[in-house]
């Protein structure tokens, strides 16, 4: 019995640290690698600050960064199952398994000029030389895009790839006469890239919307409609001096679909705590927007940011708590189960142990017709060893107390069986 007892004991205490250990395990801050690039663009050093701050603020999503070479790398590595997340420009390259998790960052593409181009109608811009930064390649694409909406060919204009770095030489030399700008221009986020523009420019620019986003978005469905709001590029009086339509370029954090929903919904909620910690040292960290979760959305978001975002983000007890009624009801069978094996069982090694006592019963009565001393003596050795075995059986507990008494019992009458056998022996040869 106490050998069962503390067996049962070491058990529970086995299976409570198990518990403990999958406990521990589970709440233990998951890593998740995120492909980003190319280096020092406005992506990676969103990226950057994201590590530092999910690691400060000790969130239960980490990231570890795997740079690219932009938004197509990016996407190739998501889709090949190397990375768990990706930031990319679904414009450039939209990857096949994975679906957005937030929208990093918006640009507002529009064309913009001097005063004296001499037109405010993209039509109108046929012979001009039109200047774009390269990087990403995606840029001249979308220009390309957007001139064919107005019927204005590629040979029609001069296109002048930029550095990042050429663009104020270019407007200051006279290399270009117009420049396709992709910005981010919007009532939460107004960069310093906006004022360097209007100052380019010189006094009241000449602004070129993109009044047809509707027919763009509609043809494609990484491109979405937007507006450039009043006093985007600074300015007194403001400029532009009103909101203008234009197409919107998103940026956004894709998550791969084979992603656990949990882990998702725990990512962004992390994110999206971090905007007012690190507003001060990262100012575009405020231009982050959660998708539109409508099932007709160009852009499918993952079912696990849809459900934070809607509100409808499971508890742990919620997601497994099926699972833990079930595994009670197993439990509780397989219990009973064991309970009934360890009982019958328990029955079989009480029948093997007591199968001794009928030996006993044939040696008490064999003892009151022993011929000699001889015979009397091995009748009793027997008998010694008969109950040196019941006295093992005992410490194994396959006997209890009961089983006990039933063998002192017979001992006992083989005691009194050979005594009196010996008393008639000894009469028997005085005779």
């Amino acid at each position: 019995m106490g050998r069962r007892f503390f067996a049962g004991l070491a058990a529970l205490l086995l299976m409570a640290g198990l518990v403990a250990l999958g406990v521990y395990m589970w709440t233990q801050p998951r890593t998740l690698k995120l492909a980003v690039g190319p280096l020092g663009s406005d992506d990676a050093r969103l990226a950057a600050a994201l590590v530092q701050g999910l690691s400060r603020e000790k969130k239960p999503v980490r990231l570890r960064l795997v740079l690219t070479e932009g938004s197509a790398e990016s996407a190739l590595k998501i889709d090949a199952g190397t990375v768990d997340l990706a930031i990319v420009r679904p414009d450039v390259a939209l990857p096949a398994k994975a679906d957005t998790a937030l929208i990093t960052r918006r640009s507002f593409p529009f064309f913009i000029g001097s005063k004296d181009l001499g037109t405010d109608r993209i039509s109108g811009l046929r012979g001009k030389r039109i200047g774009v930064v390269r990087a990403p390649s995606g840029n001249l694409d979308l220009l390309k895009l957007v001139l064919s909406q107005y019927e204005v060919s590629p040979e029609a204009v001069t296109i002048v790839p930029l550095g990042p770095e050429d663009v104020s030489a270019a407007i200051a030399d006279g290399h270009i006469d117009v420049l396709f700008a992709v910005n981010v221009l919007n009532a939460r986020v107004v960069t310093e890239v906006g004022a360097r523009l209007h100052r380019a420019f010189g006094e009241s620019p000449t602004i070129i919307p993109i009044r047809e986003a509707d027919a763009l978005a509609a043809r494609n469905r990484a491109i979405e409609s937007g507006e450039i709001v009043r006093g985007a590029l600074g300015g007194d009086p403001p400029v532009p001096a009103e909101n203008l339509p234009s197409i919107s370029i998103t940026s956004r954090l894709m998550a791969a679909q084979s992603l656990d929903d949990a882990r998702v919904g725990e990512l962004v909620s992390a994110i999206l705590s971090l905007r007012v910690t690190l507003a001060a040292d990262l100012p575009a960290i405020q231009g982050l927007e959660t998708p539109e979760t409508d099932k007709d959305a160009p852009l499918a978001v993952h079912t696990g940011a849809a459900a934070f975002i809607d509100g409808e983000q499971e508890t742990f007890f919620e997601r497994y708590g099926d699972w833990f009624y079930l595994g009670v009801m197993v439990l509780s069978v397989l219990g009973s189960g064991a309970a009934g094996l360890l009982g019958v069982e328990s029955a079989s090694r009480r029948k093997r142990a007591m199968a001794d006592l009928s030996r006993l019963v044939v040696l008490l009565a064999a003892m009151r017709t022993a011929e000699d001393e001889r015979d009397l003596a091995a009748m009793e050795r027997e008998a010694d060893a008969i109950l040196a075995g019941v006295l093992e059986n005992y410490a194994r507990g396959d006997i209890d107390s009961g089983g006990i008494g039933a063998y002192r019992f017979a001992m006992d009458q083989l005691g009194r069986a050979a005594t009196e056998r010996r008393i008639v022996l000894a009469e028997a040869a005085a005779e």
